[in-house]
């Protein structure tokens, strides 16, 4: 991977030349590498290098985009970038952020990711699917096992001043796992994913999957009922990923947001903080810059359950009257930059006391722990409406009873949100989301 400003700093030049004043150079270049594995065989394995480019133009108030994969085609990409900007609409609120002229140090680039050959990856998959099976004689075979790295130099370059690059690493384990027993089976996954290798442990992955799926085993049905429930935290992240759509001001501009209009207002319990924290240490979402080059930030959304504000990219802070927070986000370099999250997170507010998984289970008399959510897919992020199937644990006094299948759970999300009680000290990430166990009281369960 070599730096790419010259190559960007060419376009930009030429772009000048034709009466472009506002132009800039989005490039990647990555190397991913993945392992699967299956019965402690390779089930896949797969490499692939990465270089791309996207060219954004604003000209005259129009807006041109282009991409390649080739650096011998830049002119080409940016002529069609700038036939692009001729058939678009004029919208004043178009424009490039400038620079900040700092940029902050954050630790993202992982030597011992960088340096993984095949196999090295083949022998933490292995550690990944042996560990499970370790748990127990009953863990009778993995659905999927599968260990993936990126390293990644990624070059922003404007016309205006921004010009960084940056390298960085990511690994992502992922595992699921079947229990038997009998005429029953029953499956249960983990996740865990960082910048570096040394945060991940394989073998504790492994061992949850089983240790889930072994929990479940002699699932029954419980009858309708108002009880508290307690969410794992994957379980906490699925629903704050349907939450999360909320909060980008995009969303607010096209009037898809619950919470549009509701800055200063309590939209939450006061138990919960919401934050988005492009600068956590070690975490997927972390980053010097977002992905125009704007610096990464704390950005405060939920304190105390009031709402603080809305994440934004350029073009929605300048059409708001607003700032950006750095959240500008892209896919790829083949699209242009939207409104998205950095490592966003659930925590209790200032006052409120986190509780140990032994006291969040002995809050209440009984309690159902949800350990996994069916059909979350189908929620409505708009309306925050949901239905969806839970599965877990019946728990009474503290203490299991029999795992429980094919309950309901329906309700909207800022309803399900302002019914918190207490929550974890146990904040755990699963991708860029991260939340605790979150114990909430009086919830409509459907056997």
């Amino acid at each position: 991977m070599k730096t790419d400003y010259s190559f960007a700093e060419e376009i930009i030049q030429k772009a000048r030349q034709k009466g472009i004043d506002l132009v800039e150079v989005y490039l990647i270049d990555s190397r991913n590498l993945s392992v699967e594995v299956k019965d402690g065989k390779v089930e896949g394995h797969e490499e692939a290098e990465v270089f791309g480019y996207g060219i954004r133009i604003i000209k005259d108030g129009r807006l041109g985009f282009s991409y390649s994969t080739s650096r011998d085609q830049w002119e080409s990409s940016l002529r069609k970038a700038m036939e692009c900007s001729e058939f678009a609409s004029v919208d004043e609120d178009l424009t490039l952020p400038e620079p900040q002229g700092y940029y902050h140090r954050v630790e993202v680039f992982d030597p011992a990711i960088n340096s993984l050959d095949g196999s090295g990856l083949l022998k933490h998959a292995m550690e990944l699917e042996g560990s499970a099976f370790k748990v127990d004689q009953r863990i009778k075979k993995t659905r999927k096992a599968s260990i993936s790295t990126t390293v990644s130099r990624k070059t922003i370059v404007n016309s205006l001043g921004i010009d960084i690059t940056y390298d960085s690493t990511s690994c992502i384990a992922h595992i699921m796992v079947v229990a038997e027993d009998a005429q029953e089976a029953q499956s249960a996954w983990e996740f865990g994913g960082g910048r570096f290798l040394k945060d991940i442990s394989f073998s504790e992955i492994g061992r949850r999957a089983a240790e889930k799926a072994l929990s479940l085993l002699g699932s029954k049905r419980i009858s309708s009922r108002k009880s508290a429930i307690l969410m794992e935290p994957s379980v906490a992240v699925d629903f704050l990923g349907l939450f999360a759509h909320s909060f980008s001001a995009e969303e607010v501009l096209k009037g898809k947001s619950l919470l549009a209009g509701r800055i200063g207002q309590r939209v939450l319990s006061p138990l919960i903080n919401i934050t988005d924290n492009a600068l956590l240490p070690g975490r997927l979402g972390t980053r010097p810059v977002d992905a125009e080059g704007v610096n990464s930030r704390v950005n405060q959304l939920v304190i105390g359950g009031v709402l603080q504000g809305y994440l934004h990219n350029t073009y929605t802070a300048r059409r708001t009257s607003s700032r950006s927070t750095g959240n500008a986000v892209r896919g790829s370099y083949r699209e242009l930059p939207l409104v998205g999250v950095s490592n966003l997170y659930i925590s209790p507010s200032e006052g409120t006391i986190p509780l140990s998984f032994r006291e969040l289970i002995n809050a209440d008399k009984e309690m159902l722990y949800v350990l996994d959510v069916m059909g979350m897919h189908t929620a409505n992020p708009v309306t925050g409406d949901f239905s969806v199937g839970v599965s877990g644990l019946w728990i009474e006094r503290g203490e299991v009873l029999f795992p429980v299948k094919e309950a309901m759970i329906a309700g909207n999300i800022l309803d399900l949100f302002n019914s918190v009680i207490a929550l974890g000290d146990d904040l755990r990430f699963y991708g860029s989301m991260g939340s605790p166990h979150i114990l909430l009281r009086d919830i409509d369960i459907s056997g």
